[in-house]
């Protein structure tokens, strides 16, 4: 099963569309948490809002994880052992005030497990890669750590 989630704060009905057209063409079941986006989809299970415990529980049971761009998101695929797909919502659709995200996917694309889309073709094909996207187990909390330091360096502007 692929699990997405847009998050709470913004819709992003683009992503949703891109995985109920591909939900459409292909065999494997998927189940999207969709916020408050117009879009309601044909071709995937889906509710608006999932409490804690149903967001871990469907992480956990997801063979890939398609999501907004969100820290939470790409920690919590990552402490679940999930791979992560990340697409970015971009300033110039109105999904987001500005396209800070954009830039975002460049060093996300560079974190164990995290890979990332920006287009409907980037998606897709990373989609038709999912059995070979891997998340690696983190041995203890130190991987962690140095997750944080990573990007509170990059937050800092210590890396580019």
């Amino acid at each position: 099963m692929i699990f997405v989630a847009v998050g709470t704060q913004f819709s992003f009905d683009r992503l949703v569309q891109y995985m109920d057209e591909w939900a459409g063409a292909n065999e494997e079941a998927v189940f999207a948490q969709i916020g408050d986006g117009k879009y309601q989809p044909k071709h995937m299970q889906w509710e608006r809002f999932l409490n804690g415990d149903q967001y871990n529980q469907h992480i956990n049971n997801s063979t890939a994880f398609v999501s907004h761009e969100g820290m939470g998101n790409i920690i919590s695929a990552r402490e679940n052992q999930t791979p992560i797909i990340v697409i970015n919502r971009q300033y110039e659709l109105g999904e987001h005030r500005n396209n800070h995200q954009a830039d975002g996917l460049l060093w996300m694309g560079k974190l164990p497990g995290v890979y990332t889309a920006s287009t409907q073709k980037d998606l897709f094909a990373q989609l038709s890669q999912r059995k070979h996207l891997a998340c690696p187990a983190e041995s203890d909390n130190q991987k962690r750590q140095q997750l944080v330091k990573y990007l509170g360096d990059y937050i800092d502007g210590s890396l580019t």
